[in-house]
């Protein structure tokens, strides 16, 4: 029983020292203060975006629902921009400059990273597997 408890001492140690050591981030691990700054930062990159599409002329200026979309939109966009740069350890000012281009992209940012993650996990792409299915490809 006594070298029982002393193999699951030694594991318990390594297990923290190699958690330690990974360097790896739960998205909860993050303060609020760097999201609310982060998500500000995406969002006015939205805001820019819908006002460049009113001074373009294809949006009306007081189209609140298109203004709340695009700003939805810039947050996911600029949510999935900061996991992406944390992922690969990217410094915080180019992270914030990341998340605020994704932000302005909105919609396309989103296509970007889900090319990316169909090349990455190409066993995750569901549009193939269900094109097949219907005799598409």
């Amino acid at each position: 029983m006594r070298p029982f408890f002393l193999l699951l001492g030694i594991a318990m140690y390594v297990t923290t020292f190699v958690a330690l050591a990974s360097n790896t981030r739960d998205p909860l691990d993050y303060p609020l203060k760097q999201y609310l700054l982060l998500l500000t930062v995406s969002l006015l990159g939205g805001l820019v975006s819908w006002y460049a599409k009113i001074k373009a002329g294809t949006v009306k200026t007081w189209n609140l629902m298109h203004l709340i979309g695009e700003l939805a939109t810039s947050a996911f966009a600029g949510l999935l921009a900061l996991w992406l740069c944390a992922y690969f350890d990217v410094p915080p000012l180019l992270m914030a400059a990341f998340v605020g281009i994704a932000g302005h992209m909105g919609t396309r940012a989103i296509t970007v990273f889900e090319q990316w993650a169909t090349r990455k996990f190409p066993s995750f792409d569901t549009t193939t597997q269900r094109d097949s299915k219907r005799g598409d490809l």
